[in-house]
This record gives structure tokens, sequence and C-alpha cells, in this order.
């Protein structure tokens, strides 16, 4: 009887569970016929939720992962990536522009056949689903059983509906990296950008002189001008190639991620700024250029090449920012070709305008003279590297979680140098290789007018603002923000507070410098050790059942929260337990559960909490809050996402309820 009725219990907690089903997944698989398998999973969303593409944004919501147990019989090829094109959509709690799908989505897995024999590809399926007001975050256990056969033999497609946590047999080519073709156009403005520098510029006229030299053919001119146009895009674009063949997935989230190349990053655009702000010269050694200058004093048309190879090797010291910051844009984006094309569209755009000065000489009668504008370029190209190394130090601060370059302070250095620029364009302050500023030109005025502007629009983000123009290269809102007059009111931006809170009885396990409460408030992350406080300072305990990547929880948090009578209560009626369902630290095997619902061991924290809050509660989305006493008996209706007088009337219900049960 006992066994008839857990399993009773157990059925109707799926039930429940499967009320809550936000995503129906199919899967399906499909040999390319070259020794790889694309492992499809395909998801069919309920109406009014979203589904957060596959791509990692740091500090940002889930992404749609495929974590694979174990791999024999193949290796896989890179990382789940998106089958079909996202929806773009301001994610206003995190601070960023995130990727979405509505109704349909649709993920690919590559995998490499490295043994002909049939085999299995276990894995689990993560993914997160929102509609606003709440989260909620799954994982599904997958299994493809893929056929025995030799390198381009066809494994029929064959597709299965499943939904909930069943596991499945089954499995399309990948999409387009998306922003490829905004990238490329950055990479041909550089190019562009790289002509009008000190160290190119002035060799426009002698450069177009050779190519018209000599036999003074105009069709020998157009044919030298051609292929130095063509050897000066080779050249450039060997060097993504070179890059490319060093890259991969793994490599491509290293360098995304980890200190070492971000503080590289870093420090090569700091060398360069303070280069270009005149302190010393930056350039390649002096040998190659004589080499290249030696074979093009020979003439004829292979010279061109020898002539562009100088000219790449010459103009290193200014264009060496503008190679390096494509380069790292493009190891960071996740797609092997990014560094190849980028090179490509900066080589083709370095080397145009003189391929169009060989077409027609004449119009170089009508270019600007050289002079202390080109000057100015550089100090202005070196005020804008610096603003940019400060995004590769952030990362390298996330990284250690230091949290010394916080948003605040990041957007205060981004201030400094606005203005700081803003002077320069107006002669107010001077590099010690500048002309003397006679007048102000209109160019500088309006440049001038334009940084001012930037310096101003960024102040609000120092309150609250969410800046969301340029939510992809800020900090995301943090606990160094000061809103004033609910500025960041619904932006997910967290309230600082000088308010003390009350001390915890014990320091806090498992706490991380990432799962730390809002406003200043103490929490425990273990419902035993909080009972234990509990127990000794005679109060409820609030569960907080929520998630590093929930949107909803931080929108609840930073609108609801905020308030001083909630946060009032917080702080000093009942004791505070943040349960974060996607946390995967690892359990001890003493801390580790059985789940009544799977019968599957929960071996990390977030799956221990997200099998708790399912098979006590029978509620899996996030946030979800509930005041217990000391025995875990619920005090009063749980609540989600609510108003601030919904909220404050669930927590004076449930102390009320544990004070009265005390008496």
């Amino acid at each position: 009887m006992k066994r008839f009725i857990l399993i009773l219990f157990s059925m109707l907690l799926i039930t429940a569970a499967n009320s809550q089903i936000t995503a129906v997944w199919s899967y399906q698989q499909k040999d390319n016929g070259d020794g790889t398998i694309d492992l499809i999973f395909n998801a069919d969303i309920e109406k009014g939720w979203y589904m957060y593409n596959s791509e990692v944004i740091q500090n940002g919501p889930l992404p749609t992962t495929f974590e694979i147990k174990s791999s024999n019989g193949f290796v896989a090829v890179g990382k789940l990536r998106d089958n079909m094109k996202a929806k773009n959509k301001m994610d206003d709690a995190f601070g960023v522009e995130v990727q979405i799908f509505e109704e349909k989505a649709s993920f690919v897995q590559t995998i490499r056949r490295t043994d002909a024999a049939s085999f299995k590809v276990e894995g689990i399926l993560t993914f997160q689903t929102c509609n606003g007001s709440e989260c909620l975050m799954d994982e599904i256990d997958v299994v493809f059983d893929v056929a025995a056969g030799e390198v381009g033999d066809a494994v029929e497609e064959e597709m299965i509906a499943i939904s909930g946590n069943d596991d499945v047999s089954g499995g399309v080519k990948g999409q387009a990296t998306e922003g490829l073709l905004v990238f490329l156009l950055i990479a041909f403005a550089a190019g562009l950008g790289g002509v009008f520098t000190p160290c190119v510029f002035p060799m426009i006229p002698m450069t177009v002189s050779f190519f018209i030299g000599g036999s003074g053919s105009k069709r020998a001119g157009i044919i030298k001008g051609l292929i130095f146009g063509l050897s000066v895009t080779l050249i450039y674009t060997m060097v993504g190639v070179v890059v490319a063949l060093f890259q991969s997935t793994d490599a491509t989230d290293f360098m995304g991620t980890h200190w070492i190349p971000n503080f590289l990053f870093a420090a090569l655009f700091i060398t360069f700024a303070i280069s270009f702000l005149g302190a010393f010269e930056i350039t390649l050694p002096t040998g190659l250029a004589n080499k290249a200058d030696a074979q093009a004093d020979k003439g004829g048309y292979i010279a061109s090449f020898f002539v562009a190879f100088a000219m790449v090797i010459v103009s290193f010291s200014c264009t060496g920012p503008f190679v390096g910051s494509i380069l790292a844009a493009a190891v960071t984006g996740g797609l092997a070709l990014k560094p190849i094309l980028g090179m490509f569209a900066f080589g083709f755009a370095f080397s145009l305008p003189f391929v169009i000065f060989s077409f027609f000489p004449s119009l170089m009668k009508k270019m600007p003279k050289s002079g202390g504008w080109l000057n100015v370029v550089k100090v202005v190209f070196a005020f804008v590297l610096m603003a940019f190394a400060m995004k590769y130090l952030y990362t390298v601060d996330a990284y250690f979680g230091w949290g010394i370059l916080n948003r605040a302070i990041f957007i205060s250095i981004w201030i400094v140098i606005a203005v700081l620029l803003g002077m320069y364009l107006l002669g107010k302050i001077t590099t010690s290789h500048d002309s003397k500023v006679e007048s102000v030109g209109v160019g500088r005025i309006v440049t001038a007018i334009a940084s001012f502007a930037f310096a101003v629009y960024l102040v609000p983000g120092l309150f609250g603002a969410p800046l969301s123009s340029l939510s992809g290269l800020l900090p995301p809102p943090d606990q160094s923000t000061i809103v004033i007059s609910g500025i960041g009111a619904g932006t997910g931006t967290e309230v600082s507070s000088t308010e003390p809170s009350t001390g915890l009885c014990s320091e806090a396990k498992y706490a991380t410098s990432k799962n730390r409460a809002p406003h200043g408030l103490n929490s425990y992350y273990d419902i035993k050790e909080a009972i234990e406080c509990a127990k000794e300072q005679n109060k409820p305990l609030l569960l907080s059942f929520k998630a590093v990547t929930c949107s909803a929880c931080k929108v609840m948090e930073a609108t609801v929260w905020s308030n001083p009578a909630v946060l009032d209560i917080l702080r000093n009626k009942v004791v505070l337990v943040s349960l974060y369902v996607d946390d995967r630290t690892e359990l001890p095997l003493e801390e580790q559960v059985t789940s009544v619902i799977d019968g599957k061991v929960k071996n990390t924290l977030g799956r221990k909490y997200r099998d708790y809050q399912l098979s006590r509660f029978g509620v899996a989305s996030q946030p979800y809050y509930v005041i217990v006493d000391h025995n875990e008996n619920v005090m009063g209706k749980p609540i989600a996402e609510s108003s601030v007088e919904e909220f404050l009337s669930f927590l004076n219900t449930g102390i009320e309820t544990f004070n009265r049960q005390l008496q």
C-alpha cells in the first residue's frame, strides 16, 4: 500500500511538472557522408514563452547547451549551435542584448565518427524558457543511437517526438554566424581608417608614382596597382589564415573568457595607445622592409608584390591596433572562418585607395595634404584604443572575481576618456609632437561635441540607466550602481545599500562572488545550515528559488526587493536561503540525493534544489518564494513574480503564521 501511494504521489508530481512544460522536443540525426553526423534538437515552444539560443553571454542568461557524457566511437566537433535564425531581444535584467526563439527552436551538435561500429551519444540538454514574469530551467537526458557505417554511408533520418525528461534516440547543418556582415563592415571600415594614419597616408603619392612610373603606360600602371592591391589583401588574409589554423571551439571559448588572452589583448591595446600618444614607436624588424625594398627596386610587375609587402611592414605601427582589434573580435566570435574573412575585408579596404589612384592618378591632386591633422587622427585612435582595452581588463577582473573594475568604475573611466578626447580636439590639451593649434576647424569642433555628448550619455549609467546600446561592451548592472529616484527601476539594476544587514550565525556554505544576495543582504545557500541559524534567531526561513541566469529573478529583486519595507523584513525578520537551481557545484557523496520523481542521483547543488522545488512544491519555475518553519512546513501560500504589495502581504502572512505557531 505504501509503495502504491509513493508511486501515485510521484505520478502526481510528474503531472504537476508536465503542466509547466514550456517546450516539447523532437530529435533526429543526419549522416553528412564525410564522417560527421549532425544531431538535431527541435523544440516547439509554448505560446507566450521564449527560449534563449546557444550563444554564451558572460554574466547573461542561460544558453541552450548539450553536455556530452562520454565519447566512445566519436568526437564532438565544436559545441551545440543554433540551427535557425534567432530573434534579438534586449534583456533589461542583465543589461545585454540576447537572442531568443519563439514558438520554434532548432539546434545542432556535430560529431565525427572514429569507429565504424554503432555507438550511443549520451548527454544532457540544458535550456531555459521565460515568459517575462518567470523562468524555467530544465535538463533533459538525451540518448542518440547511431547506426554502424563507414564514412560516406547515409544514415536514414528518423524523427521521434518526445517531451519532458524521457530518453530519446535520434539528430541539419548549422546556421550562418549572427552578426558576420556587421563584423565584415567593421573590418572594412578599419581598413579604410588605417589609410588615414601618419604611417600610411603620406606614402600614397610615392606608391602611386611607382605604379605610373617606368614605361609610363597607363595599362601597366593599372596592372601594377591591381597586383599591389591583391598582394596587400593576400598578405593580410594569410595572417587571418594563420590565426584560423589554431582556432577551435575550445580555443574560441578560451579566448573569450580566460584571463590570459584578454590580458594580452588589453596590454596590446594600451601599448599601442601609448605609442600613438607619442611615447615611442612600434615597428617590425627593419631588415624585412629593407629586403622588400631591394626586391621592389628591381621593377616589373613582381616588384608590386614587394612594394605591398614593404607597405604592410612599414605601416604596422599604425595598422597594428586595427589588425589586433579585428583578430580579437574574430577569435571570440565562434566562427573558424571569421579571422580569414575579417582580414580579407581589412586588406581589401586598406589597398582600395591605392588601386583607385592607379586607375585615376589625377585624383591625387584633390587629396588633402599631409600635416598635423594626421597626428590628430592618431591621437584620437589612442583614446579609442584605451576605451576598448577596458573591456578586456573587465573580463580579467570578472575571471578572478576581484570586483575592482565594476560597472561604475568602468563607466567613470569611459567618461574621463571621452572628456579628455573632447578637450584634446578643442586644443585644450596637446601631446609633445602636436603642431601648435592656431584655430580649431569645423571637423574638430563637431567631433569634440560628439565626444562630450557621449560622456553626458554615459553619466546616467552611474545611476541605474541600462545604456542598452552599449550593453555588449559594458559590465552588467551590479551593486556598484547607485539608483536615484528610481532611474534604474525595471532595468534589473541592483540597488546598493549602506544599511547594515543582520549577520549570519556562521559563514555561509557554498557562498561565492557570483551568488551573493542583492542589496547587501546576507543569505545561506544550504537549507540545513539555514535551519540551524533560524532556530538560533527564532525566525522563519524564506526559501528563494532562483538562478544566476534567470532574468525574471533579477527583475523581481530590482523592482520589489529594493522596496524599503521589503528590505527591512528580509534583513531583520527572516533567514534568507538562496537556492540556485543552476548551481553546478559538485556535492560530496553524503549530500547527494536520489530523486523520488525520476530515481536519478542529483549530484550538483542546482540539481538537488531543482528536484527539491519540484518534489516538495510541484513547481519548477523561478523565481519562487516559500516561507517555512524549522521543520520545513509551509507558512502560507508560496508566491512567484508579484508586485511590492503582493510580496509584502506574502511576507507578513508567513511571518504571522510562524509567530502564531510559536505561541
